[in-house]
């Protein structure tokens, strides 16, 4: 019963993350600035090739490099604008979970029917609640269409 409460817990927590990224994240800029962020990256290696396959005597075009460097930059700088309010509002409720479950769940043992390395074949609160919330969070971010 304990590791069913940890699991409905777990999954509510990772509902309400979902929820929060969703309502605090510009989802479609996020996309765009990826899709936005792997073009540069492909034009960064297409001038850094360029720059290997020059010979003495020429000039390497370092400003073109340098000018996609930025703009590499600057996209990351929105990105991660855009990720991190979330991530903080959404880290609160993780740590309110972090302080109760233990607290009213700390024998909660799950014996699996299988090993995992560097595991075993039982899992604690903490092994529950890892387990459940990769799990729950990446259904409910495609079912909300968060994934990035």
């Amino acid at each position: 019963m304990e590791v069913l409460m940890i699991m409905i817990i777990t999954v509510s927590v990772s509902l309400l993350q979902t929820l929060i990224q969703k309502k605090l994240m510009d989802v479609d800029l996020v996309k765009a600035l990826k899709a936005e962020m792997k073009k540069t990256n492909q034009a960064m290696k297409t001038v850094s090739k360029e720059m290997k396959n020059t010979k003495d005597g020429e000039a390497p075009n370092t400003k073109k490099l340098n000018e996609l460097m930025s703009k590499s930059v600057e996209i990351q700088k929105k990105m991660m604008g855009q990720t991190m309010k979330p991530m903080m509002v959404s880290s609160l409720v993780v740590l309110v979970a972090f302080y109760l479950i233990p607290k009213f769940f700390s024998g909660a043992v799950l014996n699996l029917p299988f090993a995992i390395p560097f595991v075993g074949n039982t899992l604690g609160w903490f092994g529950i609640f890892i387990f459940t919330s990769i799990i729950s969070g990446l259904i409910f971010r495609k079912v909300f269409d968060v994934g990035m």
